[in-house]
């Protein structure tokens, strides 16, 4: 008896000197490129415009204004688009180190409006800790593709591959007024490749009809959510953002049009107004374009070379049951090519 309580106690020490030995290190996020209007607020409270190769320390603020877009690098791999129009802070960027050896890289972000694509390399899924916090949940991911909305009370996860953690809050504020949540999730989920939580629930990735009462209060184009996301990792494998692979996008691009075909051309105008090489030689483009079903290739082609594309939305009455067809032509807000920066440069 009297060697196992020894034991035991032997085996709590070496514990305790092993962790004591874990270690916490602060680090910084790197901007890798960085198109139209954007700012970072930086601890101290002072403002600056955001240009590619700057470090961004914890307990930063980045702004983009409605023709920006910025990609950050938050460790090596780690890939996060924060999109037009949107404010994020950034709450923790660290690594976990025992023994010599990295046992997580933690990045803690919290989208306050707007909408961010995160990518994140899948060879570095053990030691992956990235989370997007909002008012209506937190989304925790590993070694996945997936973009992140909130917009006052409209609210979306869409994964592309991998899955997501949400983990929900309560209830958030709006106007100064705290209100209960409409929708969202309520208790704790997963959301697998191919799909979509919004405020009204899990779905497929594909958009869904809301409700009556849904609709009234929100309305989440879905179809952009998942543009974006194509958009984003060509635009990283054509910067060479994280290591993005053209293979990379492919799948990706496999990925959202297997389901959603129509997102093709949206896509290729994004990538085209981002500031991106749309030609047909480019080897991104010509990964991405072999997944496009055939009946949308022309229409890709098009929008890729015009930065324009065109949606066709169906509508049914709720009362009166009749069908409305809508088609529209869109262009992505342009950039202006003298705002681009690329830390490769």
């Amino acid at each position: 008896m009297k060697t196992r309580k020894l034991t035991l106690l032997l085996a709590a020490l070496v514990g305790l000197a092993t962790s004591a030995l874990a270690q916490t290190t602060q680090t910084q996020a790197t901007v890798a490129r960085v198109t139209g209007a954007a700012t970072v607020t930086l601890p101290d409270g002072s403002t600056t415009p955001l240009t590619a190769g700057m470090k961004v320390a914890q307990g930063s603020t980045i702004t983009t204004g409605a023709d920006g877009d910025v990609y950050l690098e938050s460790h090596a791999g780690y890939v996060t688009s924060i999109k037009h129009d949107s404010v994020v802070a950034v709450d923790e960027i660290s690594v976990i180190t025992e023994g010599g050896q990295v046992k997580e890289e933690r990045t803690m972000l919290d989208l306050k409006s707007g909408n961010l694509v995160a990518k994140l390399d899948p060879k570095k899924k053990a030691v992956n800790n990235y989370q997007v916090r909002t008012p209506k949940g937190v989304a925790a991911a590993r070694g996945t593709v997936f973009t992140v909305m909130f917009r006052g009370r409209s609210y979306a996860v869409a994964v592309v591959n991998g899955e997501v953690s949400i983990a929900p809050t309560e209830a958030y504020m709006s106007d100064g007024v705290l209100q209960s949540i409409v929708g969202g999730t309520d208790s704790a989920s997963t959301v697998t490749a191919g799909q979509i939580l919004t405020d009204g629930g899990t779905g497929n990735i594909q958009r869904t009809p809301f409700s009556f009462y849904e609709a009234a209060y929100t309305e989440v184009d879905t179809r952009e959510l998942l543009a974006a996301a194509v958009a984003t990792v060509a635009l990283a494998a054509q910067n060479n953002i994280g290591g993005t692979t053209a293979k990379e996008a492919a799948d990706v691009a496999k990925a959202v049009f297997a389901v959603a075909p129509g997102v093709a051309a949206q896509a290729a105008a994004i990538i085209n107004k981002s500031g991106g090489d749309t030609s047909s030689s480019n080897p991104v483009i010509q990964a991405i374009r072999s997944e496009v079903p055939a009946a949308q290739q022309g229409s890709f082609d098009t929008s890729a070379t015009s930065g324009t594309f065109t949606t066709t939305t169906t509508e049914t009455s709720f009362f009166s049951g009749a069908t409305t067809t809508t088609t529209t032509t869109t262009t992505p807000q342009p950039i202006d090519p003298s705002t681009i920066s690329r830390s490769n440069e």
